[in-house]
């Protein structure tokens, strides 16, 4: 019993070690915060968090795969269930706008753009850990949806990107601008009109 509580007091120190670098990098950048920064908001030594990550780019690689090792597999159940392209269209507008406003993965891609001219090898974790594993489920739903008649899908893998381009813009907004009241968007009517206009342009005789 000792080692499980010594181990859960450490998952929960590494928690809040990855809180507190998402908090700072979203706050300063990524390129101008400091481990002592981080170890200081964690209210831990520096020491105490180089017993868990080497670096800032560690950190932020945690930080991808502890966010995006949840979503994806919901995301892989709605689409690995889906018994139509319908059904898997409307899973992903019903959880898009959950993924937005009750997770840290909009925050976590401010933090990206902001300095990945100058982290490319970031922008490669967060592109091949969460971006491609989702495009590759949803082009699979698609690639199905094709073979069975039920929609005309040329190219599956751009058609994804576009079933993602709204829900990649909302999450910026959603970091950038949601803090304006005025800038606020319905995300549930918005996924809502862009599952219908995909469903009617992929309907089988719409593409010439």
């Amino acid at each position: 019993m000792r080692r499980a509580r010594s181990d859960e007091a450490k998952d929960e120190r590494r928690q809040a070690l990855l809180g507190a670098a998402l908090d700072e990098f979203f706050e300063k950048g990524f390129a101008a915060t400091r481990m002592t920064d981080i170890a200081k908001r964690a209210h831990l030594s520096k020491g105490a968090l180089y017993l868990y990550f080497d670096s800032k780019e560690a950190m932020f690689r945690a930080l991808v795969e502890s966010l995006a090792s949840p979503n994806l597999e919901i995301i892989e159940q709605i689409t690995e269930s889906a018994g139509s392209l319908k059904d898997a269209l409307g899973g992903i507008r019903r959880f898009a706008p959950l993924l937005i406003r009750q997770t840290d993965l909009p925050r976590l891609m401010k933090v990206l753009i902001g300095d990945s001219h100058m982290f490319p090898q970031l922008v490669t974790a967060y592109r091949k850990e969460l971006v491609e594993r989702v495009i590759t489920m949803i082009a699979g739903v698609l690639r199905r949806a094709h073979d069975a008649g039920e929609a005309d899908v040329t190219n599956p893998e751009l058609t994804a990107r576009i079933v993602m381009g709204p829900i990649v813009l909302s999450a910026l907004w959603q970091a950038v601008f949601n803090q304006q009241a005025d800038a606020e968007v319905d995300l549930d009517q918005l996924f809502q009109i862009h599952e219908q206009m995909m469903l009617k342009a992929l309907q089988p005789g719409s593409v010439s």
